[in-house]
């Protein structure tokens, strides 16, 4: 009997872990918002940024919903059931005109609530989008680690 109740703390201690951490509204300064948004890669084109871009967010298990290599713009959606929200995620990347093959990128994550069928959908059957920013620097850091390593991988073919 106590096995079975450690087991079952533990799971639902564990389990709640993910969810708590995409819901973080931490108070953070503009300034510290930026600098987790925005990363800078050197040698890089715009044209390579990009490709980097769209295979980073398939590999995240993200859903390339518009994209414009001229403007240097990815969005990106990842639907998360379990924890009924979609994951927003838009990628601009900035060639710097005063340095050659220097690309700023900025990545921006929001959710939004996920909705089935009809609950919460507005008179015009348009679903509603509250949005919120999320602040949880592990998830910009991991976003950024992988485009890293998928910089690293493209450099080595």
């Amino acid at each position: 009997m106590k096995l079975y109740k450690f087991a079952s703390i533990f799971t639902l201690t564990f389990c709640s872990i993910t969810s708590i951490s995409y819901a973080q509204d931490t108070p953070l300064p503009s300034l510290a918002i930026r600098s987790l948004q925005t990363r800078e890669f050197t040698e890089l084109s715009k044209d390579q940024a990009i490709a980097v871009g769209l295979a980073t967010f398939q590999d995240l298990g993200f859903i390339i919903t518009e994209t414009s290599a001229p403007l240097g713009f990815i969005k990106a959606n990842q639907t998360r059931p379990d924890d009924n929200m979609i994951i927003q995620a838009t990628l601009t990347l900035i060639p710097d005109p005063t340095k050659n093959n220097t690309i700023t990128a900025r990545l921006s994550l929001s959710t939004a609530p996920f909705y089935t069928g009809e609950e919460g959908a507005n008179l015009a059957g348009q679903l509603p989008r509250q949005s919120t920013m999320l602040k949880t620097p592990k998830l910009y850091q991991q976003f950024f680690q992988a485009f890293s390593n998928a910089i690293q991988l493209k450099k080595a073919l």
